[in-house]
């Protein structure tokens, strides 16, 4: 796997199914080095047990490329810093973070509870925001050291 992406570490959230997990596949199609971030909730807002970022990891591995599986809640403050420490431990750095993790409640606005309206935008607003945040102080510190990233948020 060698392409665009040669040599950079990414993360994705909400990469084990639709959108994200594309993205995951692709990144790792062009060489990055790819942490799948998924907390394995199905449709219904239920967790299960085995999670759809370790199927995403095997079928990268079994294309020749590094991923590592990551069940963070991207939402929770300290888990989102978990996740961004993760990809620099393991792959000694950070260049990308794709903020994909996001859901919506198969419902009509008329039968959505607020308890459901909150979790959406919870995952929405506070999950963007705090891998990024983490990310971002990752960077700075890195620039201030004197070692720049090509640094990318999408």
């Amino acid at each position: 796997m060698t392409g665009i992406c040669e040599g950079r570490v990414a993360i994705v959230t909400g990469a084990g199914r639709g959108l994200g997990r594309e993205h995951a596949l692709e990144l790792a199609r062009q060489g990055a080095k790819v942490v799948v971030n998924d907390l394995g909730t199905t449709l219904n807002g239920v967790v299960e047990a085995s999670g759809p970022a370790r199927d995403v990891v095997e079928l990268i591995r079994a294309e020749g490329g590094e991923a590592v599986a990551n069940g963070a809640d991207v939402a929770d403050f300290d888990q989102a810093a978990g996740l961004v420490r993760q990809a620099i431990e393991t792959f000694g750095r950070l260049d990308v973070l794709v903020n994909n993790a996001g859901f919506v409640r198969d419902r009509m606005l008329v039968n959505t509870s607020e308890e459901e309206w909150d979790a959406v935008i919870r995952v929405h607003l506070k999950g963007h925001f705090a891998p990024l945040r983490h990310a971002s102080e990752y960077w700075r510190s890195e620039a201030k050291a004197g070692r720049t990233h090509d640094a990318r948020v999408d």
